[in-house]
């Protein structure tokens, strides 16, 4: 059968389509462009209102072919109703049944209509994997999330926190280099919680993933600030090894003790910056990354006044910015803000955004050192040098190292030669 993967959302959902893509291949069934495709999988995501309408409006766009149609991911935990609705064809498979997608597909193959979503959680770590990059390796270390953010549908979809042994990811490592990986992405709902249902802690994860020999770097994912907290002292001691990327995710959503507060966020404004502030005491050059959220309910001027103040006063180097959206079986309730402030915003942010960059934008430039070549785009090469920043090369070789100079600042990379 000739199938396409559509992924949407994080990299548990990338992690979770190589699987499924290789376990497909496996099975005889052949993996080819989108408009030569008899079945259509979507691999889908619930975390934001603007992803779920998309996902939708795709769906109801393929009931109107003559294409299968396989709804996988963590929609269907959440909005069976609203994909049947949108596609009375539409096969469903959850979260937990990736590894059974062959005999979902059998079905499908064979015109049945296939509902698949309640299947008991299973690990998906060592399981065969096609890779999206071929140089890049995005390795799952837990599933399931501990906190209870009250905007979060993450619990809902994945479950409480089940943690992989570390021989488990040693070895996916390891296979990884294998298969000539030069980047290992270490993944999961919250990696700072890594361990915390079975006595282990992220650190020392760290270190013995450092130890494997190779030639490889590591970039860790995204991290809970509360969660950080219990382990910065260590987590820090284990980003100073040269395997280790400078590079560290971490979502402040508020700067309103308040907002953190009703958000379930487990930790303030002065423990964020203490984080951020003990790491580039550090690593004064590594690269910050964060997620902002506007439009929370009850969030008032002052409110996002103090959020402005706080990334004025952290300068990240990254800023994702989202929109509250209510999610189903979530706490926060219906936003009150109103439309036209959220807009109002989003647009100030965005300014801070480019003002941050415009003042960081020469701090790279005439820099020179090794690089990590991972992606080949298009006729030229993507390359991340210490602290993950993206560097362009037209001359490179795909998965190897070399020497590298910074000659010319872009809006969100660098130029190199």
């Amino acid at each position: 059968m000739n199938i396409f993967i559509e992924t949407y959302g994080c990299e548990s959902n990338q992690y979770s389509t190589e699987i499924m893509a290789a376990l497909l291949t496996e099975a005889g069934h052949r993996l080819t462009a989108r408009d030569n495709a008899e079945l259509i999988i979507l691999n889908t995501c619930a975390l934001e209102t603007k992803t779920e309408k998309k996902i939708i409006t795709r769906i109801k766009e393929l009931n109107d072919t003559s294409k299968k149609i396989l709804v996988a991911g963590c929609l269907t935990e959440l909005q069976k109703e609203k994909i049947q609705a949108a596609s009375p064809k539409a096969s469903l498979m959850g979260t937990n049944s990736v590894t059974h997608i062959k005999d979902i597909v059998d079905k499908i193959k064979n015109n049945f209509k296939v509902t698949r979503i309640r299947d008991k959680p299973e690990l998906l770590i060592n399981q065969p994997r096609q890779r999206i990059y071929p140089c890049i390796a995005t390795i799952q270390i837990a599933e399931g999330c501990l906190d209870t953010c009250s905007f979060c549908v993450d619990r809902t979809t994945k479950g409480s926190l089940i943690s992989y042994e570390p021989e488990q990811i040693i070895r996916e490592v390891q296979n990884a280099l294998k298969d000539k990986c030069v980047e290992i992405q270490l993944t999961a709902q919250d990696i700072a919680s890594y361990g915390r249902d079975k006595g282990a802690k992220l650190p020392a994860l760290i270190r013995k993933l450092s130890s494997i020999p190779g030639t490889f770097k590591i970039r860790l994912g995204q991290m809970n600030p509360a969660n950080v907290l219990p382990i910065l002292d260590d987590l820090i001691l284990a980003y100073n090894h040269p395997k280790i990327y400078q590079y560290l995710d971490l979502p402040m959503q508020s700067g309103s003790n308040k907002i953190l507060k009703n958000m379930k966020r487990n930790y303030t404004k002065e423990e964020y910056q203490m984080i951020i502030s003990s790491f580039r005491k550090k690593y004064p050059n590594i690269t910050i990354s964060t997620d902002v959220m506007i439009g929370y309910p009850e969030e008032t001027d002052e409110d996002f006044g103090k959020t402005i103040d706080l990334i004025k006063e952290v300068k990240p180097d990254i800023i994702n910015t989202y929109i509250y959206s209510e999610r189903p079986f979530t706490k926060a309730g219906h936003a009150q803000i109103p439309p036209w402030k959220i807009k109002n915003g989003s647009i100030e942010l965005d300014q801070l955004y480019d003002k941050i960059k415009e003042q960081k934008k020469d701090s790279w430039l005439h820099w020179h050192g090794e690089v990590t070549v991972t992606q080949k785009i298009g006729d030229t090469y993507l390359a991340r040098n210490s602290c993950y920043i993206p560097i362009i090369l037209k001359n490179a070789k795909l998965g190897e190292k070399q020497a590298t100079e910074i000659i010319e600042e872009k809006p969100n990379y660098y130029i190199g030669r």
